[in-house]
């Protein structure tokens, strides 16, 4: 295909990584890839995630309920949420410190 390029570590390599004009794609081999165009994101193939529920962020606001809670049963007497709303403050925060910063440079040069 013309407009595209291979990346892989040698010829006989099934990993690599595969750019074009508006596609990128990562594969291991040729079954499990990542890919991203512009239909979206495509992830083929076995998933891991390496991290806890908590830290599993959907739609930037919304996160899963602690393994415990989710264990309980919930019935409509005493629903159980699966997601939470967690907003990112903490990210938020370290922001707000980066622009006080910036704003008493801004004052200070006029």
């Amino acid at each position: 295909m013309s407009g595209t390029k291979t990346i892989k570590a040698n010829n006989d390599s099934s990993a690599g990584v595969v750019l074009a004009t508006n596609t990128v794609r990562m594969h291991g081999t040729k079954d499990n890839y990542v890919m991203a165009d512009e239909k979206g994101v495509t992830i083929n193939g076995p998933v891991s995630f390496v991290s806890s529920t908590s830290q599993m962020r959907f739609a930037g606001l919304w996160t899963m309920s602690n393994q415990m809670r989710m264990s309980l049963p919930s019935t409509m007497a005493t629903p159980t949420p699966v997601m939470m709303i967690n907003p990112p403050i903490r990210q938020f925060g370290g922001l707000m410190k980066e622009a006080v910063v910036m704003i008493g440079l801004l004052s200070a040069l006029g």
